[in-house]
């Protein structure tokens, strides 16, 4: 008797803890089907690629040397100067062209020679070999965390990330995965959490003063600098955000923040820290789409736009207006 009893809980807690997962299946699945970022993702396509003017950067085309009665800022960077995930017009050069052309009531010309995956080493060479042929009135460089990464490491993790992804095989819990929402998203937040710490882990360790692609990016920076200061032209550091992480407090690598700020400083830069800008808003409204893809977006751009136009027109006098003739 005492076993039948026992044997009828046990039926009666299977059965409890299987309804209890229906349910919350059927709620998962109701809930995931709104937006995963709570920002509509812009489909840009491949309208994000135009224009591409004949040098192959993601810009108009730009005639040297610069006319008269033109202002030029050169930009500099990477996939998020580019602009990858928006539209031309969207992207913060554009946006700070159109800001500086306005509130100075002079024509200016942002100048776009960023490419997806440059880093510091690169950018100081583009600058040094292209740059300064525009004739340039500032230099803003987009720093990203990634613009530390040693190049050789780079190329390796990029090939080891291939390499496992083609040599990977389908498991049964991926199978299972497609019929689960509950399951994927159980999964999804434990993968996530595992990868965030490996990012925060990684991120920090290209910071480290012995690490070569810090050392090159120092120098780098110090580069720019002086060349800068050689051609008599305003240099402006905007140090991005990773968009993947909380933006308030918790925010991991403020302190990376601030390494690439002092290192810009004592290069002379004006420094243009954007974390702060970007405190009071969800990280979830400023990417493209969600985890997919932690790209700004045009709500990201153009709250960039608008901290770098300030700084430009803090270094880059306004011309004075003329004097009355006196009658």
């Amino acid at each position: 008797m005492a076993k039948a009893s026992r044997r009828a809980e046990m039926v009666l807690l299977l059965a409890s803890i299987a309804l209890a997962l229906l349910v919350a299946e059927g709620v998962t699945r109701l809930l995931s089907g709104g937006a995963a970022s709570g920002y509509a993702p812009l489909r840009t396509g491949r309208r994000e690629r135009q224009p591409i003017n004949a040098l192959g950067y993601r810009d108009l085309e730009r005639v040297q040397p610069k006319p008269a009665g033109i202002r030029r800022l050169v930009c500099l960077g990477d996939s998020f100067t580019w602009g990858v995930g928006v539209l031309f017009d969207d992207a913060w050069p554009q946006r700070v062209e159109r800001l500086l052309s306005r509130v100075r009531n002079e024509r200016w010309e942002a100048v776009n020679l960023a490419e997806p995956g440059m880093n510091a080493v690169q950018q100081v060479s583009r600058l040094e070999s292209e740059g300064f042929g525009y004739g340039p009135d500032a230099v803003a460089l987009a720093w990203v965390m990634n613009d530390s990464e040693d190049e050789d490491a780079a190329e390796a993790r990029r090939a080891r990330d291939w390499a496992e992804e083609e040599s990977r095989e389908p498991a049964p819990v991926d199978r299972f995965a497609k019929h689960s929402a509950l399951f994927r998203l159980v999964r999804t937040r434990l993968h996530a959490t595992v990868e965030n710490r490996r990012r925060i882990t990684g991120y920090r360790s290209m910071y480290a003063d012995g690490y070569a692609g810090w050392v090159q990016a120092r120098r780098a920076l110090s580069t720019m600098g002086g060349l800068c200061r050689a051609h008599g032209v305003p240099f402006v550091v905007v140090i991005f955000p990773l968009f993947a992480n909380p933006l308030d407090e918790g925010y991991p690598f403020a302190e990376l923040h601030a390494k690439v700020a002092q290192v810009a400083g004592e290069a002379g830069a004006k420094v243009v820290d954007l974390l702060p800008h970007y405190r009071t808003v969800d990280w979830r409204l400023l990417v493209v789409d969600g985890a997919a893809d932690e790209h700004p977006n045009e709500i990201a751009h153009r709250i960039a736009a608008q901290a770098i136009a300030r700084a430009m027109d803090e270094v880059v006098p306004r011309p004075s207006a003329p004097t009355p003739a006196r009658k």
